[in-house]
């Protein structure tokens, strides 16, 4: 039987309203579904928001309590009094380098739920400490005195050719310069290639370029290494930043951060990761600074820098252990110096400057411990040739000790929060000189944990 006019129409209007429902079920699942995503998404952002905000205070956190820490070194220092004296002869102990345990020190506040293993295996319950507790994350700190590198910023002295004398020999004897050092040498390729102007830089050249970036004047600083002298002539090499695709001046004044060497002309990738960050996750690697006061510190010093300190005096630079073209005896001294470190679990060996100028010439209580020590072990020949002052000039042994401070004052801490995926680190510079002044027209005195030279987070 034929369908009538009126249900083809409504057979007709069901298919309609079909595809509608279809259609708008279809719209209402990419609306879902992009609801959906962009929930998620601001969800997993909020959460990385949060665990970033909270891994910026645990490493917050971590710069306090060292400085902190820092703080009670003369206390602590008090109690290995006695046990130094008795080692080194009535001695006074040294500064002790406390910030080089940080992270052990600090655990139960860095790592709860891994300092709670680690005082249940000595029977302790961490549980009842009170204060402590979970935190959702963990920090790590590393901390380094400055003054263990070799400082290339403006010593800031009265007399200025001096300053620049002074900056411009240690620069030259920390990079093996000949002489006093054999030629060639490890660090030779550095200062032979060419730049993207095709200019090569020497040694002298990258000298000159970082002592002209903080000088005052605007004249060429010209080092000559055998008189040891610096000297002005011309003007300084300004083209090659005038032509740069993003030209800039000669700063002509003091860096403000270590990062700021970058733009000195010479200082490539190489020369960076040679003597600025050998490795990027450890500030105590680092053989420059800018923020120590020129005294180079034998307590934490690597002993190349040590070397480059003792060996910058003319004086004393043509003795064995600064210019033994073979290389052992640096490596002599350099390896007795890792074995005196490990023998002091920790404690420096020198109360005072003097102290050091002794060990090198061949005198004192270390070296004196460290002969039969030596000859016991059937090691004498690892034995350094001492150094031998010489009667002229009187005052040597008196500018070596200038050379040399046991006492840190300037301090980098760094500090890595993590929660979950999320990681932030500050790097911090920190100055707890109590000889510190503001710079005028403010007035002020040292606060206990010391004050900031530098700021960063990553």
């Amino acid at each position: 039987m034929a369908k009538s006019i009126h249900d083809r129409k409504r057979e007709k209007r069901q298919g309609f309203a079909l595809l509608l429902s279809l259609i708008s079920l279809m719209i209402l699942a990419v609306l879902i579904t992009d609801l959906h995503e962009t929930t998620s998404q601001g969800f997993a952002a909020s959460m990385a928001a949060r665990d970033q905000l909270r891994a910026e205070y645990l490493a917050k956190s971590g710069i306090n309590l060292t400085r902190m820490l820092i703080g009670q070194e003369k206390n602590l220092r008090v109690l290995v009094a006695p046990i130094f004296s008795a080692l080194m002869k009535g001695r006074p102990p040294p500064q002790l380098p406390i910030w080089n345990f940080a992270n052990v020190i600090l655990e139960p506040f860095a790592n709860f739920e891994g300092s709670k293993e680690n005082a249940a295996s000595v029977g302790f319950d961490m549980d009842l400490a009170e204060g402590l507790g979970k935190t959702g994350g963990t920090f790590e700190v590393q901390a380094s005195a400055e003054n263990t590198k070799m400082t290339i910023n403006d010593p800031r002295l009265q007399d200025v050719a001096v300053g620049r004398a002074n900056i411009a020999k240690a620069i030259y004897t920390l990079t093996q310069g000949s002489p006093p050092f054999p030629s060639p040498n490890v660090y030779d390729p550095i200062f032979s290639g060419f730049d993207e102007k095709g200019r090569m830089n020497t040694r002298l050249d990258v000298i000159a370029n970082i002592v002209d970036w903080w000088d005052a004047d605007e004249q060429r600083t010209n080092y000559d290494p055998v008189l040891q002298v610096v000297q002005s002539s011309g003007s300084e090499d300004t083209d090659y930043y005038r032509e740069l695709l993003e030209p800039y001046n000669i700063k002509n004044a003091p860096f403000d951060t270590l990062e700021e060497l970058r733009l000195v002309r010479g200082v490539g990738d190489d020369f960076w990761a040679t003597f600025v960050e050998p490795d990027i996750d450890s500030p105590a690697s680092r053989q420059i600074t800018i923020y120590g006061g020129g005294r180079v510190n034998p307590n934490g010093a690597r002993p190349d820098v040590m070397l480059a300190a003792v060996c910058s005096f003319v004086e004393i630079r043509d003795q064995p252990l600064c210019s033994d073209p073979t290389g052992m005896e640096r490596g002599k001294f350099i390896a007795l110096v890792d074995m005196a470190n490990s023998m002091g679990f920790g404690i420096p060996w020198f109360s005072r400057a003097g102290d050091f100028v002794n060990f090198i010439t061949g005198s004192g209580p270390l070296f004196e411990q460290l002969q039969p020590l030596l000859q016991a072990f059937g090691m004498p020949q690892m034995m350094f040739t001492p150094l031998v002052l010489p009667a002229q000039p009187p005052d040597l042994k008196r500018r070596m000790q200038r050379q040399f401070s046991t006492n840190a004052n300037v301090l980098t801490i760094e500090s890595t929060g993590r929660v979950g995926r999320s990681r932030r680190t500050i790097r911090t510079v920190v100055t707890t000189d109590e000889k510190w002044i503001p710079p005028p027209p403010n007035a002020g005195k040292m606060v206990p944990l010391g004050i900031f030279s530098y700021y960063r987070i990553d």
